[in-house]
């Protein structure tokens, strides 16, 4: 993400503009190639003053036929406090307490492009470091079955959702949950 960032200018004050940089990442890297495609964020996933809203990015990749991995990466700042809440000290009310900001669920924002798209939620911790996750993810990449579906005829432009699923119940299907129809060409 910090290429995107830097690449786009899109920094707003301590944080990205996430669904900006996400979008901008996916046509820039992706849309002269053919084949497939993946897009690795490493994120908190909290979005700061994006123009791009979560469906307009997860619309951009699945149009791009992107597979997006997300990796969710907390710094220590955000498990802690941020200045808004217990211990802080004047003004305010009583006692010194200042009005928790809300604060997107980032975890949630990542999981939801991810699973969107195809792709999966890795988290950083002590155990599964950035290094493994990314071993793990280019493993995935590796061992990964291309499928192909012959719509109806009749099937408008749009988006159309598709479930896959296997009859050995020990296998685990990773696919996104639909794909977008062009324009029926003529006949």
């Amino acid at each position: 993400m910090v290429t995107a960032v830097a690449e786009t200018g899109e920094d707003h004050g301590g944080g990205a503009a996430e669904l900006c940089c996400m979008t901008r990442s996916i046509w820039r890297l992706t849309s002269k190639q053919q084949g497939r495609k993946a897009l690795i964020i490493l994120s908190d996933g909290v979005d700061h003053g994006s123009k791009e809203t979560l469906t307009t990015a997860i619309e951009t990749a699945q149009r791009a036929d992107t597979v997006v991995y997300s990796i969710l990466f907390k710094d220590a700042e955000e498990n802690g406090n941020r200045g808004f809440g217990v211990g802080q000290r004047g003004g305010g009310r009583r006692g010194g307490r200042y009005p928790q900001q809300q604060r997107p669920d980032g975890k949630k924002i990542l999981q939801q492009i991810s699973k969107a798209t195809g792709g999966r939620l890795y988290e950083v911790s002590k155990k599964e470091t950035v290094e493994k996750i990314y071993s793990e993810i280019e493993e995935e990449l590796r061992n990964q079955y291309s499928l192909a579906y012959t719509p109806e005829k009749n099937e408008g432009p749009g988006y159309h959702q598709i479930a896959l699923t296997t009859k050995q119940k020990d296998l685990l299907v990773q696919a996104r949950d639909g794909y977008y129809a062009t324009q029926a060409r003529a006949q």
